[in-house]
């Protein structure tokens, strides 16, 4: 008997919390809301140049069972309509987002936040880029990379605003972190959706080459250092007129280079414009191949009529 007027008296609470709830949810009541701002029919040639505020903050009025629906819908939005904007910059005001607003029936509103909001409408154009590979690594002892990074393709197609693409030439890849390498690298990336706003790279993704080799060393002696534009009748003698140079690179690249694969000159000019009697030459080198010492690094010189 205990037990079933345990029963009712549970079953009496909790039907009286339920009626008492499903009343006090039928009368209106005004609270603030913040609902993400979307902005709807911008028209197909037209793109924006400047983000708008991410979210909203209206303060509005309806039934307590229309709140409810309105903070359980899970995409519950502000949907701003700019199909009718034309001019390249347009504040809405308070008055403005109040007609544009879409929000379920029932739903009253009383005031927004921001009370203006600035649309900035560009030309949507396309505009080619270099692939800029953002990579971080380090070598096993004795490896190296020996070139550029090659990105596949090597560049990619922007779709956006005409303002914000003038002020881009290059587009980066995601982070690749990479430790220890002794061998290639051949991996897909995703290029990044974050370098500027408002704007959409094509295609998203690209593959980013490492050529890694093992690095060695090349001496090669008496290399020929040339003087050139001399003006006039003069003779211009270096001391010594030839160079030693030691250079690095992959092992494959340094076994095939020769000595006559490297050339050395003076410009006449940097002589005219020297005050300390002695200069340094410029070492054309092949393509991936560096200098790691020169002997000596400068050369005097006497300039003769």
């Amino acid at each position: 008997m205990k037990n079933k007027n345990l029963h009712i008296v549970i079953f009496s609470t909790l039907f009286a919390i339920a009626l008492w709830f499903s009343i006090n949810m039928g009368y209106e009541y005004q609270t603030a809301v913040s609902l993400p701002l979307v902005l709807e029919n911008v028209k197909p040639n037209r793109s924006l140049a400047k983000p708008v505020p991410p979210t909203i903050n209206i303060k509005v009025r309806a039934s307590g069972w229309q709140l409810l629906g309105l903070y359980f819908v899970p995409d519950a939005r502000y949907v701003l309509d700019i199909s009718d904007i034309s001019s390249r910059f347009s504040f809405l005001t308070n008055k403005d987002l109040l007609e544009r607003l879409k929000l379920p029936e029932g739903i009253r509103t009383i005031d927004i936040k921001p009370d203006t909001v600035l649309v900035v409408l560009d030309e949507k154009v396309k505009k080619t880029v270099p692939v800029e590979p953002v990579v971080t690594m380090t070598f096993r002892e004795g490896y190296g990379v020996v070139g550029d990074l090659k990105s596949i393709p090597d560049s990619v197609t922007l779709t956006g605003a005409q303002s914000l693409l003038d002020k881009i030439d290059r587009w980066e890849t995601d982070q690749l972190v990479f430790s220890n390498l002794k061998s290639d690298v051949n991996v897909r990336v995703g290029v990044s959706d974050s370098m500027s706003f408002g704007i959409t790279p094509f295609p998203a993704a690209v593959a980013v080459q490492i050529d890694v080799q093992p690095i060695a060393e090349k001496t090669f002696k008496g290399i020929p250092v040339e003087v050139n534009q001399v003006q006039g009748n003069r003779l211009v003698v270096l001391i010594p007129p030839k160079i030693d140079i030691i250079v690095r690179g992959g092992i494959e690249e340094v076994a095939a280079v020769e000595q006559k694969d490297f050339s050395a000159y003076i410009d006449y000019k940097s002589i005219l414009l020297d005050t300390t009697g002695s200069i340094q030459p410029v070492v054309t080198t092949p393509r991936n191949i560096k200098i790691v010492r020169q002997e000596p690094e400068r050369l005097q010189y006497v300039v003769r009529n």
